[in-house]
């Protein structure tokens, strides 16, 4: 069981570690946000620049399917490892650290995508971005509960 505690330990320390990445890819829209006529017109972006973020919109989501998948395979053979009824500490400890360099991976793609908007649209635009994107999300959140009334009658109060 000891063991056990030591590799749920370092599974945590080291989703937490990379989480930071993941994080700051969160903080932007998902999608192709720059055809919405409010970003477009409050950004002022060119159509030159609308191609450009077509181009890297592409070739980001062509990379991301292949590790999204890379991901679910590392888990599934995880899952697998898990589900034995004698336990390989070290086999799992392996696998682990293979899932988490896929999702490391991932994470980083999602982030070249947002670095390669941000030198498209420059400094002080890609800072309207993430103020907007933030105050939408937080108004977002105030509204959820109110959605869960509507689908789910009254909450308990």
């Amino acid at each position: 069981m000891l063991n056990l505690n030591k590799v749920l330990i370092g599974m945590f320390l080291f989703v937490f570690a990379v989480s930071t990445t993941v994080a700051f890819g969160q903080e932007m829209p998902h999608g192709k946000w720059w055809y919405s006529r409010h970003s477009s017109e409050k950004l002022n972006l060119s159509d030159e620049e609308k191609s450009k973020l077509d181009e890297k919109f592409f070739e980001s989501r062509l990379k991301l399917i292949d590790l999204k998948s890379a991901v679910e395979k590392e888990r599934l053979q995880l899952d697998k490892l898990m589900e034995s009824e004698t336990l390989n500490e070290k086999a799992v400890m392996e696998q682990f650290k293979k899932l988490e360099a896929a999702r490391a991976n991932l994470a980083a793609e999602r982030f070249e995508f947002v670095l390669e908007v941000r030198k498209i649209i420059g400094f002080e635009r890609f800072q309207q971005i993430k103020t907007t994107f933030r105050h939408f999300k937080k108004i977002s959140l105030k509204k959820r509960p109110e959605k869960m009334r509507g689908a789910m009658g009254r909450l308990p109060e």
